[in-house]
């Protein structure tokens, strides 16, 4: 009797096999089951998705920025010229900007109608500001032509 035992095979050097022919596919009659969420379809041979354009907000956050920078000029009278142009500027980039919100270009449509308030609000104390540094250039006319035509100090002391 020889004890000889049947050699276990190598698995280094066995073929890998896959699975039987139609193991995959279900049996007939039945419907083709969808990949479970989470794996990728391909699209159709020779169809393209093409991805959507990326939004475009750079105007509409310009035009908050402008605002702001010339509401804070508007807050000092002296320059409120600064402020009208920063506040008409920053209005002009608010309604470009909500041209691209309505025609689905830009996704930052409240950024961009705050900014037209705010650019609005900056022409508004620029007005402001220059209204009260002419009225005071006005008032110092006023009182430099009444010393310069005063000729006691009683008259000088009437035009304060």
């Amino acid at each position: 009797m020889s004890n000889t035992t049947p050699a276990s095979p190598d698995p280094a050097n066995t073929p890998v096999q896959g699975p039987p022919p139609g193991y995959d596919q279900p049996p007939p009659g039945y419907p083709q089951q969808p990949p479970p969420s989470g794996y990728y379809q391909q699209p159709p041979p020779g169809y393209y998705q093409q991805q959507p354009p990326a939004p475009r907000n750079g105007i509409g956050l310009a035009a908050i920025i402008v605002g702001m920078a010339g509401l804070v000029f508007g807050l000092v009278p002296l320059t409120g010229f600064i402020a009208i142009i920063l506040g008409l500027t920053g209005l002009a980039l608010g309604l470009a900007a909500l041209g691209r919100v309505r025609r689905r270009q830009a996704t930052n449509k409240w950024t961009t109608r705050i900014a037209v308030l705010v650019s609005a609000g900056a022409m508004a104390l620029g007005i402001w500001g220059m209204t009260i540094v002419f009225g005071a250039v006005e008032d110092l006319d006023e009182g430099l032509d009444c010393i310069a035509e005063a000729d006691t100090p009683e008259q000088i002391e009437a035009c304060e």
